[in-house]
């Protein structure tokens, strides 16, 4: 055993007595521990109802579950609680039709017939971000499309 080991010992040893003997000197000899303590709380008194109210005027005021502490900008409705989301609107069944240098052939487009289209135009709020070799980046509000020819255009 090294002096660490031997040192690291003698300490627990000691903090174990010591341990012992405040516990044994706290409890009182002839006393059991199942007394309630309750008797001796002091009163505290009762609060009035003037001063809830100011405590609640205060902390409706403050608004303490938010960041900001300010009011929501959007009042709570009630009557829209189990009320569904309307649906969202259908996605455009987009087609590449084909590829010419670095305009594509775009056909599924709201509104418009199959129409050319080049990186950086929008239609029919889509946005056309990449015209490569054989695809078409396209994106919508909520969704991205990569658009692939099928075949070869004979």
């Amino acid at each position: 055993m090294t002096r660490v080991e031997h040192s690291l010992l003698v300490a627990v040893g000691v903090l174990t007595t010591l341990a012992g003997a405040g516990w044994y000197t706290s409890v009182r000899r002839g006393e059991s521990g199942t007394r309630s303590s309750a008797g001796s709380v002091p009163d505290v008194g009762v609060t009035s109802a003037d001063s809830i109210d100011a405590f609640a005027r205060v902390v409706a005021e403050t608004d303490p579950f938010r960041l900001a502490r300010r009011p929501a900008s959007v009042a709570y409705r009630p009557d829209l609680e189990d009320v569904a989301s309307p649906p969202k609107p259908p996605k455009p069944p987009l087609v590449l039709e084909g590829l010419v240098g670095r305009a594509a052939l775009l056909g599924g487009v709201p509104g418009h017939t199959t129409t050319i289209v080049h990186a950086g135009d929008t239609l029919g709020g889509l946005r056309i971000h990449w015209v490569g070799r054989d695809a078409v980046v396209v994106s919508g509000a909520d969704t991205t499309w990569r658009l692939t020819l099928r075949h070869a255009w004979q």
